[in-house]
């Protein structure tokens, strides 16, 4: 059983869940904050949500950076691409 950060500063365990549910509610608890808006997350998650955070970081237009924390776990860093101003032809 390990504790999964919601958001900032509040953790919370599931005891009597097997893994592929807390893997569930730490993609499910960033996948919020992504669509929120957050300009920069950083968060230590499990090796295995990293594969589903990818394809949901690339779709809310957010880049990914990866440092390895322990065998099971990685901090990951999440900001936000940075917009392109829109052109017009005059």
């Amino acid at each position: 059983m390990r504790k999964i950060e919601i958001i900032e500063d509040v953790r919370i365990r599931f005891p009597g869940r097997d893994e592929e549910f807390n893997l569930g509610v730490e993609v499910g608890a960033l996948s919020v904050l992504l669509a929120q808006g957050n300009p920069v997350l950083e968060r230590e998650i499990s090796v295995q949500a990293l594969d589903q955070l990818k394809p949901i970081a690339d779709r809310f237009r957010y880049s990914l950076s990866v440092a390895e924390v322990s065998g099971e776990m990685v901090h990951v860093r999440l900001e936000r691409y940075r917009r392109r101003p829109q052109l017009r032809v005059v």
